[in-house]
């Protein structure tokens, strides 16, 4: 009797500090702002949408520092789509193995450059996740100014740039959920 209690207060123990540090979020975490460090430093494009980008990476960081790992990567992954919609790139771009090889052409790969009606399927995944946004940001109530503008940015370029339109929703919706915490 007395071990069996002697064992769950000492697992109660170790359950209670090992809740004190989600180390699957620090690394997450890490890994997100080391990427988005190495992409902001070739970063190009819009000046608007790099401005908005090089704030959401200094969010970032400051979370990462106040141990806020979800809400770093949630800002992180925001700051990345930023940073691509700036560049105007909405297809993934060919790994850097493959892009001088002969014998194998990126742009016949599977999941490499962009791919026949791209810009189809662009057009129509953009308008469900501006709405998706929008909503979203309604019903959780949300108080970050910034996400009003990249949804008013979005709603913009519906039209004319679908692919940045949905990069500027998904980056919205990073933005959300990091404000919320899930």
């Amino acid at each position: 009797m007395k071990r069996t209690l002697f064992g769950l207060l000492l697992l109660a123990a170790g359950l209670s500090l090992a809740q004190g540090t989600d180390y699957r979020q620090a690394a997450l975490a890490a890994h997100a702002l080391a990427r988005l460090q190495a992409v902001a430093q070739a970063a190009q494009g819009e000046e608007k949408l790099l401005k908005w980008a090089q704030e959401v990476k200094a969010r970032a960081e400051r979370d990462y520092e106040a141990k806020a790992y979800f809400k770093a990567a949630r800002e992180a992954q925001a700051a990345l789509l930023l940073f691509r919609a700036a560049r105007g790139q909405a297809a993934p771009t060919p790994p850097a193995s493959h892009r001088g090889w002969d014998h194998r052409r990126w742009d016949r790969g599977p999941g490499f450059g962009p791919r026949p009606g791209l810009e189809a399927r662009l057009a129509q995944r953009a308008p469900g996740a501006v709405e998706r946004a929008e909503k979203e940001l309604a019903y959780y109530r949300g108080q970050d100014p910034l996400v009003k503008d990249l949804i008013a940015e979005a709603k913009g370029r519906l039209a004319k740039e679908p692919g940045r339109a949905l990069l500027l929703a998904q980056a919205a919706l990073a933005l959300i959920s990091a404000e919320r915490g899930f």
